[in-house]
């Protein structure tokens, strides 16, 4: 216990993920962090993971966070407080279900 009291003091102050700037999160990408953000979306679990989705932002990012386990005590609407590691993925032009998805920058949170 006295581990994870030691990491958890060593992060640097809570990572607000709505506000997050794409600049900022390729700067944090691969660290440790404490994110917090407003849950948007329904949250979906599978393989024996819980996504939860962020307000999709105008920079044209996507933002969330993958939380071990099937979650089913996240509601839409809800704060949450995820700690992990920051992920930022350049996802290249694709087309999904038959329709075109130009290319995006997904920013998540891999939670331990």
């Amino acid at each position: 216990m006295h581990l994870a009291v030691a990491v958890l003091a060593a992060l640097p102050g809570p990572v607000d993920l709505d506000r997050l700037s794409i600049a900022h999160a390729r700067q944090l990408a691969g660290r440790p962090v404490v994110a917090t953000f407003l849950v948007a979306k329904p949250a979906y679990s599978d393989l024996g993971v819980t996504t939860l989705g962020a307000f999709d932002q105008q920079d044209g990012s996507e933002r969330g966070a993958v939380l071990r386990g099937i979650r089913r005590d996240v509601d839409e609407g809800e704060r949450v407080t995820v700690v992990g590691v920051l992920r930022v993925t350049d996802w290249p032009t694709a087309f999904v279900g038959g329709v075109l998805v130009p290319a995006w920058v997904g920013i998540e949170v891999r939670g331990r």
